[in-house]
């Protein structure tokens, strides 16, 4: 997957003041506001702040759908998520590469997770120090300054691939 991706360093999760500036490039002041909040909550994961990146939720609205993952309805079972991934994919950090807006509610971001498969068993698998690059889409719907909502889908197939879970296909024509 790491491919697919510019290059990158690390250092490029930090995102500069700058840099939140040109993701924002085009929206409204208040579609900026959810993008710098979205992009707040990924620098509170970042460094595992388990007690601080709850402050963008509405805890007791906030719902979660991915078709990949029907399990994490709800803030507590989605919560339980970029804990386990911290853990098996350290560094685990999130960045937000680039934002859409509508409306004063509603903002859909692509994303990179990056990490390595160092902490823990994935799927069966044991740690392969395999690398993690994992673009995402999230459409995220706020009431006030809280997030009521995310539904994200991203490149799982590529994951498992990296990870060693499955094996990749071999390329074929599929209109054959």
């Amino acid at each position: 997957m790491a491919g697919r991706i510019a290059p990158f360093t690390e250092e490029d999760f930090k995102l500069s003041p700058e840099k939140r500036a040109e993701i924002c490039e085009g929206l409204t002041e208040r579609q900026a506001f959810m993008v710098n909040q979205w992009m707040d909550l990924h620098d509170k994961l970042n460094v595992g702040d388990w007690t601080g990146f709850d402050e963008f939720m509405d805890k007791s609205k906030m719902t979660y759908d991915n078709p990949n993952r029907p399990d994490l309805g709800t803030f507590e079972e989605w919560s339980t998520s970029p804990i386990a991934l911290y853990k098996t994919f350290p560094p685990s950090i999130y960045r937000t590469l680039k934002a859409w807006g509508s409306g004063d509610d509603e903002i859909c971001v692509l994303c990179h997770h990056h990490g390595k498969h160092t902490g823990g068993p994935y799927m069966g698998v044991q740690p392969t120090g395999n690398q993690l690059d994992v673009l995402w889409f999230s459409w995220i719907k706020f009431e006030g300054d809280k997030i009521v909502h995310i539904y994200s889908i991203s490149d799982v197939l590529s994951m498992l691939i990296d990870l060693e879970v499955m094996e990749a296909l071999q390329p074929v024509d599929p209109y054959k």
